[in-house]
């Protein structure tokens, strides 16, 4: 799975994860190379993107929980475009 998201070079953006069913738990997979990237809550990230950087930054997240055809863990790639 694959998102894509625009921010402001030093802005914050929330970014939720969703999927069908009850999510138990999520992470951090990789972290951002050129931001930070916090756990708000277990559905929602919030990504700060570096001051003063221009560019792509890439990081991954996982959820785990029990969807309508079973249980398991979804991992989502995120690119990042800071304008």
């Amino acid at each position: 799975m694959t998102a894509y998201f625009a921010v402001r070079s030093g802005e914050t953006c929330n970014f939720p994860m969703r999927i069908p069913g009850a999510m138990h738990s999520s992470g951090v997979s990789r972290k951002p190379a050129h931001g930070k990237l916090r756990q708000v809550n277990v559905t929602t990230f919030r990504y700060t993107a570096a001051a003063n950087y221009k560019g792509t930054d890439t990081f991954a997240i996982y959820g785990e929980g029990k969807g309508p055809y079973g249980s398991g863990k979804s991992v989502m790639t995120v690119n990042a475009t800071i304008e």
